[in-house]
């Protein structure tokens, strides 16, 4: 096998098929452009996630970035005729859009997201917090939060769930010098496990109105809601790469959508996008490949760093843009925190790029940058 030479070598070269072809992905936006409702949730099962990511790490705010993801792809029903495939990939500019759907809302409002450092310290006492969770405590919470798990299912381990909340409740108020009440927790209203999984909105859709009813007849489980909020606030530092909206967001999209074509709801019959499979392609570099565009040599991939881990300096053929998730990323002299850019220009290098924290980073790049 021959030395490889450029990052296309390195990255995909043993699996470039496994990704879908960039016309694919250009032809899903034509068939948004031509009013095809189904085309656009097959746009929102590709990208949904890194898209709600991203917004999230700019925002600190879960329900904000809810609703700006939502806005993101009403957007993209109505603006998709403006895309030209030779400004870019259809990710990128998905991508850009989301962040600046975000940024702009941050501009014009007094809206104040959690700085750096602020992330950080969040990130950090809610890693020593989660250790002493019991292992099932904390996988019911991932299941309802991250996992879009069946309702049957999260139903089975409520009890989990609503101890390792109360839990985790505890522990970061004690990590933050505050008082805290114990009484929510002892709350013995039958409905108290689904009103767990109201607030971590993991209840479908159709059993959110009954549960709402009741929240505001129950003083016990309207303390409890109350008591909880605070500590699901710092599940936007959970230590996980890229999450996950909640599933009642497409059905909310199909509705927006259809209130603005003037038609039925229309939400596929099952999900139209098989989420790649990650590819260890270096001993620190794992990739998620999106999209492949033969012609302009691009591509469009997850890229996760392990602790310590760097990636190969290279020297750009095109334009890449690199959109940060998770973790720390240094790229030469600048420091990278989750939800912030790095854009390249052809010919210019990147000499360092290395993770002490590890990290995840939507990336689209060209597969004949060289190596140096």
């Amino acid at each position: 096998m021959s030395t490889p030479s450029t990052l296309g070598d390195v990255l995909y070269r043993d699996n470039a098929g496994s990704a879908t072809p960039e016309s694919d992905w250009a032809a899903l936006i034509g068939s948004v452009a031509a009013g095809d409702q189904l085309a656009l949730h097959g746009l929102y099962e590709r990208t949904q996630r890194v898209v709600f990511t991203l917004i999230l790490r700019l925002t600190s705010d879960r329900a904000l970035a809810e609703a700006l993801t939502l806005d993101v792809f009403a957007g993209l029903w109505r603006d998709a005729a403006r895309y030209e495939r030779a400004h870019g990939s259809v990710l990128a500019w998905i991508m850009n859009r989301a962040r600046s759907t975000a940024m702009d809302h941050l501009r014009s409002s007094s809206y104040k997201a959690t700085t750096g450092d602020a992330f950080r310290h969040q990130r950090r006492a809610l890693k020593a917090a989660l250790v002493a969770l019991r292992p099932q405590e904390r996988h019911a919470i991932e299941a309802a939060f991250f996992e879009a798990r069946p309702y049957a299912e999260l139903r089975e381990e409520v009890v989990a769930l609503r101890s390792g909340l109360h839990r985790l409740r505890q522990l970061l108020a004690a990590e933050a010098n505050q008082a805290v009440t114990l009484a929510s927790a002892g709350n013995r209203c039958k409905r108290a496990g689904l009103v767990c999984l109201y607030a971590l909105h993991a209840l479908p859709s159709r059993a959110v109105p009954a549960i709402e009813a009741h929240i505001a007849s129950c003083a016990e489980c309207e303390k409890e809601l109350d008591a909880l909020r605070p500590t699901i606030e710092w599940f936007v530092a959970w230590p996980t790469d890229v999450l996950r909206s909640p599933p009642w967001l497409q059905r909310r999209l199909a509705m927006r959508i259809a209130a603005e074509a003037g038609t039925q709801p229309a939400l596929p019959a099952a999900s139209q996008w098989r989420e790649p499979d990650w590819q260890q392609v270096a001993p620190d570099i794992s990739c998620q490949l999106l999209a492949t565009d033969a012609d302009a040599h691009t591509v469009g991939m997850l890229v996760r760093l392990a602790p310590g881990g760097h990636y190969p300096a290279h020297v750009h053929a095109g334009v890449e843009e690199l959109h940060l998730l998770d973790g720390e990323l240094r790229i030469d002299e600048r420091k990278l925190y989750p939800g912030e850019y790095q854009r390249a220009e052809p010919g210019t290098a990147d000499r360092l790029v290395w993770s002490g924290t590890g990290c995840t980073c939507v990336l689209i790049t060209s597969g004949k940058d060289t190596l140096v």
